[in-house]
């Protein structure tokens, strides 16, 4: 089917509306979209006198009538045209609702743009069958009007034979008019000697289904109702009506055979016939038209000598198998032999008709289509073309491919690709092809502005226009007074920019397939730059955001942000504004030199000001407005008309304005909004900054005080201790007290206390450099040191970490002291490794009731003793808990303490004997 398909697609979405439109007619070039923003609208289109859609393609979900409703709305003015529901949001229900209301097909939108190469497939497949449809209403109209202006009389019997339909024109073969005939028996057509035979004929076939004859034409006398003889040639058909036999047969006088023999004789075909052998029997005068041989010439001539070499093995094959009955009416292409020796594309089809009385050959109808196969080759190049076009990735590159594709496509050899200027005064050569050099002295430029009759002003005009301008013969061209080595012209604007010269320098050089070709191309060259210009746009657009995170203040991220919004997205009216809780709203940091220019001085929008921006601001939500003069905006009466804010998030806004209304498409909003976020991020990472810069000096001056603590601690504290400790000494010398006793260990306990208090403030610096340590070999170290009083102590799985070992050590130290405190003095010790095998294979060294392998890498401590009740393992570790009155509640909070510094977790669970078990996670191990 090569007619447009135009489609009315209809969807509150325009932006949706306007990618599914693009994706559409790029998946099929025969696909016109037309957008209507809802049902109402789509209505309106319809009942257009001048609109005429092949399909209707419709959201579900929109304002006012829904898909549905729109759906029963079309079908009460066209039962019969395409529709299809094209949802977001779909359902069991929707379909079913769909279907009742006659809907064509149903598609639920996806992700990716697959959906559209499916819902394209949809719209032609439905176009096409409801052509397909009219096609064979037509067809049967046709066919009605054939048998009823037929000049050949066509009769229908059924098993009995009796005449269930006759044309008008029986009554001009036999005299009998069509409703006399029809009930009565086809006897009374046929002469009495041969009214038998056709009766035992027709009972033989209707018993076996052998035929005794070559039904498709049989030479047969009939009867007039005068009762003379009519020699008739009658093709016979057979065809089923409501579960009943039926046989047609076409009836034509043969005397007017020769009115025939004519027809093929003036046919723009070639008729020929072959016998068995392929030797030529007949060609029509034709073949000296279209191959320039004389028909006398081939008579005899074995026929497929004439079919080029590639093919001649192809058509044989073909041929014989209508010979021998595999394939009836067999249709081939070919190149066949010229007059002049060359070759011309050809299509045959053959009738077998060797065994036809009067014929006894094979008919063959030929037609040329060179233009035809010629137009293919050119289509196939042009795919091949603009395949490449999908993937080019600079201006250069992509116009000198389009450029190079005109040559070689449609031997446009002067073609090329003009570009207009930045200024905009100009159309400038981007690529011209190689033989351009040749004809010009130099590479031809257009100024605006040139007199009418130059190629300056014809080319301008072309560029403005919207069609393409098609010129086959310049020198005869009216509009065109100056000189030009072309001849043969296209002029075709490249959308916004620029104008796509394709010329020859031949006359008359393009066909209708070029200059269709040559807006192909074109099409697919604009969407290529526009490609191109985005890619562009997003690569720049990338680095300048990159460059907002390496920005110091909020002021120096807004600066960058005018200037990509400028520089880089091409929008000249920006200004970025920041919430100020002083200023109480939104003030302007930065602004691009258009708005110092065009807009008076920028104020501070509060939230009652009634700003488009405090909107935004407020809403989070971004805006677009095609004109502010018909808005109730601050800056009306200004020069700004198109106007697009986007929210940074809690920070402010950026506004971006044109003095022009309606400027900003889909694209402007997505790179803009790409700008928006990636300021948000900006500015979030600048005040996360600022959080960690405060929070920072805040642990410089906590620092600051535990350091005065400690010193206090270490010194004032531990020295009148040491006085008293001291006095206590000498009274043992002067008296035995027993208050004595007690206050030395008053005295111990409150030295015990500082230094757990001195380690606790010292436990919170982080660990900076770490070395391998052996854990087995700081367990025996600190074993040492600790009073252990009886208890036992047993390793399993040692392993090798990296740590800081004197802070390792106080940590195993107080798990130690921890135990024995708690769990008695004859209390056993376990310490090992976690993690994989290792953990396994220690457990079982026991009773076999060890905890499950662990995959975390760390070690564990514990013990045998009563135990942490599971309501205090959340409070162990807080300063100054303790459950017994000897400790001093801090050890355990140097134990957390010393495995957060070096970045590991300890946690709490019940041990194997059922007694306290601490696991240390999240050591990085090392090497022996």
């Amino acid at each position: 089917m090569g007619d447009r398909i135009r489609v009315l697609h209809v969807d509150d979405d325009p932006d949706l509306a306007e990618i599914t439109a693009s994706f559409l007619e790029r998946e099929d070039p025969r696909i016109a979209v037309e957008t209507a923003s809802n049902a109402d609208e789509g209505l309106e289109r319809l009942d257009d006198a001048e609109a005429e859609f092949d399909c209707i393609v419709s959201d579900h979900d929109m304002p006012g009538p829904d898909g549905i409703e729109f759906l029963e709305a079309v079908r009460e003015r066209d039962p019969d045209l395409p529709f299809i529901l094209y949802t977001g949001k779909g359902s069991e229900s929707v379909a079913s609702e769909a279907i009742s209301a006659g809907v064509t097909d149903y598609l639920q939108k996806g992700g990716g743009t697959e959906q559209y190469e499916i819902l394209a497939n949809r719209v032609v497949g439905a176009a096409e069958k409801r052509r397909i449809e009219r096609e064979a209403d037509r067809t049967r109209s046709h066919l009605q009007a054939i048998t009823d202006h037929s000049m050949d009389a066509i009769i229908t019997i059924d098993a009995d034979n009796r005449i269930r339909f006759a044309n008008p024109a029986v009554e001009r073969l036999f005299g009998y008019g069509p409703g006399e005939l029809e009930g009565e028996s086809l006897v009374m057509l046929i002469p009495e000697r041969k009214r038998e035979a056709h009766r035992e004929a027709l009972e033989r076939y209707c018993e076996t289904g052998e035929r005794s004859m070559d039904w498709s034409a049989v030479e047969f006398p009939g009867q007039h109702r005068d009762g003379h003889e009519i020699p008739l040639s009658i093709s016979f058909g057979e065809f089923e009506e409501s579960g009943d036999r039926r046989f047609v047969g076409i009836i034509r006088d043969v005397t007017e055979r020769e009115r025939h023999r004519a027809f093929v004789e003036q046919s723009g075909d070639i008729v020929t016939a072959l016998d068995a052998d392929g030797t030529f029997q007949y060609a029509s005068p034709s073949v000296e038209g279209i191959l320039g041989h004389d028909p006398a010439d081939l008579v005899g001539e074995y026929a497929f000598s004439y079919v080029h070499p590639e093919d001649r093995e192809r058509v044989v094959e073909t041929f014989m198998r209508s010979i021998t009955g595999d394939e009836s009416n067999p249709t081939v292409e070919y190149r066949l032999e010229r007059a002049d020796g060359e070759y011309a594309w050809v299509e045959s089809v053959g009738n077998n008709r060797l065994d036809d009385y009067g014929i006894n050959g094979f008919v063959i109808n030929t037609r040329d289509i060179s233009d035809r196969k010629r137009r293919e080759e050119k289509l196939s190049r042009l795919r091949e073309w603009t395949r490449d076009l999908n993937c080019t990735r600079t201006v250069d590159e992509t116009t000198q491919l389009a450029v190079d594709a005109a040559d070689e496509i449609v031997g446009a050899g002067l073609s090329g690709v003009h570009l207009v200027s930045e200024a905009g005064d100009a159309l400038e050569p981007a690529a011209l092809a190689e033989s351009v050099p040749s004809f010009f002295d130099e590479q031809p430029s257009y100024d605006r502005g040139e007199p009418p009759g130059t190629r300056a002003a014809l080319a301008w005009e072309a560029y403005r226009g919207d069609e393409p301008l098609a010129v086959g013969d310049l020198s005869a061209f009216d509009p065109l007074d100056e000189e030009t080595p072309a001849e043969s012209i296209v002029l075709h604007p490249i959308g916004s920019h620029g104008l796509f010269v394709i010329s020859s320098a031949e006359p008359d050089a393009f066909t209708e397939t070029d200059v269709l070709i040559a807006e192909i191309l074109t099409n697919h060259l604009e969407a290529a730059l526009d490609r191109v210009a985005r890619e562009s746009s997003l690569e720049r657009l990338h680095d300048a955001t990159r460059s907002l995170i390496r920005a110091d203040s909020r002021e120096e991220i807004a600066e960058r942000v005018v200037e990509a919004a400028d520089e880089v997205l091409g929008f000249s009216v920006v200004t970025v504004r920041l919430y100020d809780e002083d200023a109480g709203g939104l003030v302007p940091v930065a602004v691009s030199k258009a708005v110092e220019e065009q807009l008076p001085p920028r104020e501070v929008f509060t939230p009652g000001g009634g700003s488009l921006n405090w909107e935004a601001y407020e809403t989070g939500k971004g805006r677009m407005y095609d004109d502010i003069e018909t808005v109730n905006a601050i800056d009306t009466g200004t020069g700004l008309r198109s106007l697009m804010i986007l929210p940074l998030g809690e920070h402010g806004t950026i506004s971006i304005g044109e003095t022009e209304p309606g400027v900003f498409d889909g694209t402007d909003e997505h790179l803009a909004r790409i700008l928006s976020t990636a300021a948000e991020t900006a500015l979030n990472a600048a005040a996360r900054t600022s959080r960690l810069h405060d929070r920072s000096v805040e642990l410089e001056r906590q620092n600051d005080r535990l350091a005065e603590f400690a010193s206090v601690v270490s010194h004032d504290l531990r020295n009148p201790l040491n006085v008293a400790q001291g006095r206590v000494d000498l009274a043992r010398d002067e008296c035995d007290s027993d208050h004595l006793d007690a206050v030395a260990g008053a005295h111990e306990r409150m030295d015990t206390l500082i230094a757990d208090l001195l380690t606790l403030a010292r436990q919170g610096e982080r660990v900076s450099e770490t070395e391998p340590v052996r854990l087995a070999a700081v367990v025996e170290s600190c074993w040492q040191t600790v009073e252990t009083a009886d208890a036992t102590l047993s390793v399993e799985g040692d392993l090798w970490l990296r740590a800081d070992e004197s802070r390792l050590r106080q940590l195993v130290e107080n798990l130690v002291r921890n135990a024995v405190e708690h769990g008695g003095d004859d209390v056993a010790i376990t310490v090992g490794a976690l993690g994989g095998e290792a953990e396994a294979d220690g457990a079982g060294d026991g009773d076999g009731a060890g905890a499950e392998a662990s995959d975390e890498v760390g070690f564990f401590v514990e013990d045998d003793g009563p135990g942490i009740p599971a309501a205090d393992r959340g409070e162990v570790f807080d300063a100054g808990f303790s459950t017994t009155q000897e400790g001093t509640g801090f050890g355990l909070r140097i134990v957390e303490q010393v495995a957060a510094a070096h970045g590991w977790s300890v946690r709490i669970t019940e041990g194997r004997e059922g007694g306290a078990r601490f696991e240390v996670t999240g050591v990085e191990l090392a090497s022996e």
